[in-house]
């Protein structure tokens, strides 16, 4: 993939599908990404309590959801009588949706996924996700055009020692790099060397030189969640790769005009 500073515009991600247009991780919302054409569908994932991957943003229920409790309580059968809210909190005729089924929408059209793996309720890893995750993206022949992505160590560390082929990708807000006393210069150094091709920084911590160090170090750089026009310009003329946003009609807009 070239560089957006090397003549290619940078690829739009949709946030969630789009969770400021539709309901957030939901098969409406991805659907509705495809038909405008984005690069990417980014989505979130937990397994629930009989091991099945889902897409959800949160650990628990109640934002996102008609249901009360932590998602990892619940089976997949018990996760599909639930009905997802709007961005307003009201309740649609839209279900939680798995990594399967996202898989199989996205398969057939060339966009490719970023699927952050999350943590639970107790910051703890889910055992065994990443097999489960991968094995969902082999069935529909995706794995390659996907990116997976963490913001914890030890979930990008699994997925490269299982399959150190796939793309994975590490995820940073400014808390994570205070929490870890770290520079993005020494991250991106410390990314590259153990071989993550994309680096997702909260849009806040993108800047020239951000951009230039990724350059430098051969990893693909993501801005995230930016949605106001101001943010999309910006960081499309620092030269981002990825734009990943909760307005991917506004980022078509004004990436490719």
């Amino acid at each position: 993939m070239r560089r957006a500073g090397q003549g290619r515009t940078c690829l739009v991600a949709a946030h969630r599908g789009g969770a400021l247009l539709w309901p957030e991780n939901s098969l409406f919302a991805f659907g509705n990404s495809v038909a405008l054409g984005v690069d990417f569908l980014e989505c979130d994932v937990h397994l629930s309590k009989d091991g099945e991957v889902v897409v959800i943003h949160d650990p628990t229920l109640p934002r996102t959801t008609t249901g009360t409790g932590a998602v990892r309580g619940r089976t997949l059968a018990e996760l599909r009588t639930l009905r997802l809210r709007d961005k307003d909190g009201r309740a649609t005729d839209e279900i939680v949706p798995t990594l399967d089924d996202v898989a199989t929408l996205a398969a057939p059209t060339g966009i490719g996924l970023l699927v952050e793996i999350k943590a639970d309720a107790r910051r703890a890893r889910y055992p065994g996700i990443e097999e489960k995750a991968l094995a969902d993206l082999d069935r529909r022949g995706i794995t390659a055009r996907t990116i997976l992505t963490s913001f914890e160590a030890d979930t990008i560390r699994r997925v490269r020692e299982l399959r150190p082929d796939v793309r994975v990708g590490a995820l940073y807000s400014p808390r994570t790099m205070r929490g870890r006393r770290a520079s993005v210069g020494s991250e991106f150094e410390r990314l590259a060397k153990a071989g993550i091709l994309f680096v997702g920084l909260q849009h806040s911590l993108v800047t020239l030189e951000a951009v230039a160090l990724a350059a430098r170090t051969g990893l693909l750089l993501g801005a995230w969640t930016v949605n106001e026009a101001d943010g999309i310009r910006r960081c499309t003329d620092l030269g981002v790769d990825v734009l990943i946003t909760d307005r991917p009609d506004l980022a078509k807009a004004l990436v490719h005009p």
